[in-house]
């Protein structure tokens, strides 16, 4: 089997295996994986991005880079949601992550999305902010630019599924 990231091509044979045997639906995340790196690290800092999803999407023929931001219950009382909070409030905190994600994104010729949700169950919970990033420039003002669009749960829902359904070669 033949494989280059760079312009998506995977062979007829890569392609029928996956058409004949689909992946299986996902039930739960592994935070396994992530707790035997912190084991394994002992305390270093890291200099890794972990990827909360890359797909290919057989719409627009490109991969598409999805990155999950938990707006946790402790913002609410200062006024920050899914649908306000950006990651140009606390770029200085996680610059690196930003950074990388949009430069693996432009290696990839993928679409990087940034998503804002709060876990279910709390107060903004039907809330969740899509954000396409458009460029990150660590030297502005506000270094992530992006074009975003309030959604409910249920809309992010539809979206993400509809993507999901692309993935299929």
């Amino acid at each position: 089997m033949r494989f280059s990231a760079g312009s998506g091509i995977i062979s007829d044979m890569a392609q029928a295996v996956m058409e004949n045997h689909p992946s299986k639906p996902l039930r739960h995340g592994d935070d396994s994986a992530t707790e035997f790196v912190i084991e394994m690290l002992k305390g270093d800092p890291t200099f890794a991005v972990n990827f909360d999803r890359i797909q290919w999407d057989s719409k627009n023929k490109r991969y598409v880079i999805v990155e999950y931001l938990l707006c946790d219950e402790s913002q609410f009382s200062k006024g920050i949601t899914p649908h306000t909070s950006h990651p140009n409030r606390y770029f200085h905190k996680n610059s690196r992550k930003f950074i990388s994600l949009w430069q693996i994104a432009k290696d990839l010729h993928a679409i990087l999305y940034l998503v804002n949700y709060s876990k279910k169950g709390t107060q903004f919970e039907n809330q969740a902010l899509l954000m396409k990033v458009e460029d990150v420039n660590a030297e502005l003002q506000n270094p992530v630019r992006t074009t975003d669009v309030k959604m409910t749960r249920g809309q992010y829902s539809t979206w993400f599924r509809d993507l999901n359904q692309r993935g299929r070669r």
